[in-house]
């Protein structure tokens, strides 16, 4: 906290003001980067419900993907795994970040379940598959010290294949 009232130039004492723990400002940091990073990708989830679902997924997994490996996200991810068993931080940085935005996926899949373009199956389930598609090829790059950069074009590849596994699992 000293460190951070340095850079800001204020004190340790407005900063607890502010933000009761070290672990209340990082979670607001994150939510702060996170929604500065994936608001695209919400416009692009809500966009599913009146376009074409597999181009608006294409889209809302580019912009997942992009996100998930850029270092903030992946400085959070690791912060959060490491801290999980000892404080509440993984359970507050879920329902902040994760969660909303997978009830999103939910309610847009939901709505291509009326419109059959998917099979009918249980929304937040069928988000939460769309979820794990999506980082399934990058979750390595997350283990390692050095994060590796996305190649040009990799993202979109990624969230290709994805789409195209998870469009296979619920096409009707």
């Amino acid at each position: 906290m000293s460190e951070i009232a340095r850079r800001v130039g204020g004190s340790k004492a407005t900063l607890y003001g502010y933000f009761p723990s070290k672990e209340n400002l990082f979670l607001a940091v994150v939510e702060a980067e996170g929604q500065r990073h994936m608001a695209a990708a919400e416009a692009e989830v809500m966009s599913a419900i009146a376009g074409t679902l597999r181009d608006a997924l294409i889209r809302l997994g580019e912009a997942v993907v992009t996100f998930m490996c850029s270092e903030v996200a992946c400085s959070a991810h690791r912060m959060v795994l490491g801290a999980a068993g000892r404080s509440d931080i993984g359970q507050a940085f879920y329902e902040m970040g994760p969660k909303p935005a997978l009830e999103r996926v939910a309610v847009a899949l939901s709505a291509a379940m009326d419109r059959n373009e998917i099979r009918r199956a249980d929304p937040w389930v069928a988000a939460q598959h769309l979820s794990g598609l999506l980082t399934a090829e990058i979750q390595p790059r997350w283990f390692c010290r050095d994060l590796q950069a996305l190649a040009p074009g990799e993202a979109q590849a990624i969230a290709e294949r994805a789409v195209d596994v998870f469009s296979r699992g619920y096409s009707i």
